[in-house]
């Protein structure tokens, strides 16, 4: 045991010497870099467009409310018969994922949130009772 302690003070005590030295304090001075030999950066060439932006996805917060593009929105009619659990919040996120999502407000506010009409690839969300 007393071997197996004397070989680990002694890699504690090589770091700590190490630790001491210029090349532990100064890893920039260990290598020598010219200035002179960098180079500038220099961009694809492009066309000039700038990257697309992501698409702005529907978040289901419970069977009946979702965000979208910063809103808070409450569907007009209930999606799913108990519009509160998590059962029902994953059902109308697949909804909302199906296809082309359009968000119709109808100038109606409940709380913090927005009434509104909402159609998923032109066909209107309507009332399933699962």
């Amino acid at each position: 045991m007393t071997a197996v302690f004397r070989s680990c003070f002694a890699v504690l005590a090589a770091l700590a010497l190490m630790q001491g030295s210029a090349w532990a304090a100064s890893p920039a001075a260990a290598v020598a870099v010219d200035p002179s030999r960098l180079g500038a950066v220099r961009m694809p060439e492009g066309d000039g467009s700038v990257a697309p932006t992501p698409p702005v996805r529907a978040y289901a917060i419970d069977g009946q409310r979702f965000y979208y593009g910063g809103q808070q929105y409450t569907l007009d009619a209930p999606v799913v018969a108990d519009d509160r659990g998590d059962l029902a919040r994953q059902r109308l996120q697949e909804l909302l994922d199906g296809g082309d999502l359009s968000v119709h407000p109808l100038g109606e506010k409940l709380e913090d949130s927005e009434r509104a009409q909402v159609r998923i690839n032109g066909e209107l969300l309507s009332p399933q009772l699962n």
